[in-house]
């Protein structure tokens, strides 16, 4: 993955040139030679407040066989005004986009290197009741880097919607078979992610200063706007079910903490993994594939930090209470199946995490997730399905 500065950054769609896309290409594809740059324009199936995501396909040669790459130079100008997040700071908004061409440019690398691929054969059985293919959780990232004196940021990288990958329209739940991919996605950069910090000996915000923390000066920054998010979509849930005043007494209750005394081990999490940031892929009406996108917000966390977020903002009455077991037992197995066997050199780690201990821990961190959904309530709306999702959580001691 190229991460050079050296590489021109492009202030706009007017110089993605052929000279430009054969820079960025040539580490990930020595002896490529692009001859032709066809410019779509730009393309965006989420909120889109932050970027300029801009397709383009490049033509030309690699050992003398013609080739065609369907890419996206994701271009963020920091001078232009956000108004999507109009309660955040500049700086905290100039930080989060930053945050993205590090981790692409930094951390990816390194948390593919220490991938171990999975040689064993799989029986039918395991096959249809594991539908992850073995494609990585994220996009291929060519170049990612930011130019301070232009305040512009760019990713290159390879165009899901070309490959059949998309978001599910109109904040659509996730079916069982799509949350399996999902949770399969988030299985792989948690195991990756903890081999990495074992591998380095050090924390991963020791490693990676950019990552968000719990009680870094960024989480705590937006920490009391997301409360102020979370609390004014209580009085809309409130407004919407008159008749629930005591499950609405204990959502007035709920706040966003820091625990800087958390014993529990934590790993690198997506931090912001709901219906916007996934894309699958389908063969007919059968989800196949995934990747997580929109990078902004890692965050330094116990596992079920992105899972209960995932099926508090995903996941339907049905999937949430008839297929959890099943869900969070073949995460289990994808994130043993990530780590590999473990070592005489390593600790236990997530290596001794039970699905039992996991159950335990969704259920407890399911205040967060609940936390997660209102401050999203704008565009998932308080419905039924979350009326009996939070009064099976109620049951739980947890709100």
């Amino acid at each position: 993955m190229a991460s050079t500065t050296a590489i021109t950054i492009p202030q706009s769609a007017e110089d993605i040139a052929p000279s430009w896309v054969q820079q960025v290409l040539q580490k990930d594809l020595p002896g490529v030679i692009i001859t032709d740059v066809h410019v779509k324009g730009s393309i965006s199936e989420g909120e889109g407040y932050v970027s300029d995501i801009i397709a383009f396909d490049a033509m030309g040669t690699r050992n003398d066989t013609s080739q065609r790459y369907s890419l996206v130079a994701k271009v963020t100008n920091f001078i232009k005004p956000l108004v999507g997040f109009k309660l955040w700071s500049k700086d905290i908004q100039i930080n989060i986009e930053t945050i993205e061409t590090k981790f692409y440019a930094n951390a990816v690398p390194e948390l593919l290197s220490v991938a171990i691929p999975s040689t064993e054969p799989k029986s039918q059985a395991e096959k249809e009741d594991d539908p992850l293919d073995d494609s990585w959780f994220l996009p291929k990232c060519y170049f990612a880097a930011t130019d301070p004196s232009s305040m512009v940021s760019v990713r290159v990288m390879e165009n899901l919607k070309a490959q059949g990958f998309s978001i599910k329209p109109d904040h659509q739940p996730l079916s069982r078979e799509e949350m399996m991919l999902a949770v399969g996605a988030l299985a792989q950069l948690h195991g990756l992610s903890h081999r990495l910090e074992l591998r380095s000996g050090k924390p991963l915000p020791e490693k990676y200063d950019w990552i968000i923390s719990p009680s870094d000066d960024t989480a705590i920054a937006g920490m009391d706007i997301l409360n102020h998010d979370c609390q004014d979509s209580v009085k809309e849930f409130a407004a919407a079910f008159p008749d629930q005043a005591d499950l609405v007494a204990r959502l007035e209750k709920l706040r966003l903490r820091v625990d800087l005394e958390e014993p529990r081990l934590k790993v690198f999490c997506h931090g912001d993994c709901w219906i916007n940031n996934i894309m699958f892929e389908y063969a007919g009406n059968v989800p196949t594939g995934v990747k997580l996108v929109d990078w902004q917000t890692p965050i330094y966390m116990p596992p079920t930090y992105d899972l209960t977020l995932l099926f508090l903002c995903n996941a339907s009455w049905d999937v949430f209470h008839n297929h959890r077991d099943a869900i969070l037992a073949h995460y289990h197995r994808k994130l043993q199946e990530t780590l590999g066997p473990k070592t005489q050199d390593e600790s236990s780690g997530l290596w001794s995490y039970t699905l039992e201990q996991l159950t335990v821990d969704f259920k407890a961190d399911c205040r967060e997730g609940v936390i997660n959904r209102f401050i999203r309530l704008g565009p998932l709306p308080a419905d039924a399905d979350l009326l009996r999702m939070l009064h099976e959580i109620k049951e739980w001691g947890v709100i």
